[in-house]
């Protein structure tokens, strides 16, 4: 694959991304990175503060003032770590799971119409490529455990 190609797939890739993710962040009336941070949550929570700056690859001032935010509207509980006062755990709450499961809804929808217009066998490389994506970007893993990862039975039907 050329220099050039790969730049394209990157940009087009890029941009697809961002006019999906873009079209949540007005839809839901949330930044990107609390919408992942409320998506780790509802896959980790409770978790600690310094774990969610880690997966975020946020400042701690960052991530603070991030969780402040969800914290005053309702979405998450800070609670301090009773074994350390200094250590703080992030809950997510009722109206936290309740956002992200319309935002993983939204989600399911747009993607669940689209896929209609795929072969099965365009959707399996299609999958097997988003399981690779860090290896293939050489970035960290990604955020739930590999193993639960590389073994959820995907029903490539959609």
């Amino acid at each position: 694959m050329s220099r050039a190609e790969i730049d394209d797939i990157l940009f087009h890739a890029l941009m697809a991304f961002y006019r999906f993710e873009s079209e949540k962040i007005k839809r839901f009336g949330l930044g990107y990175l609390e919408i992942l941070a409320l998506q780790i949550l509802r896959r980790r929570s409770p978790l600690r503060m310094r774990e969610l700056v880690k997966d975020l690859g946020i400042p701690f001032s960052s991530a603070t003032r991030l969780f402040a935010r969800l914290e005053d509207s309702g979405y998450v509980k800070r609670i301090y770590a009773h074994e350390d006062r200094r250590g703080v755990h992030i809950h997510l709450a009722k109206e936290g799971e309740d956002v992200v499961k319309r935002i993983e809804d939204h989600s399911f929808e747009v993607i669940s119409d689209n896929v209609k217009n795929f072969s099965t066998e365009s959707l399996s490389y299609f999958i097997a490529t988003v399981r690779n994506m860090d290896k293939l970007l050489a970035v960290k893993g990604g955020i739930l455990p590999e193993e639960n990862f590389e073994k959820k039975n995907c029903d490539v039907s959609i």
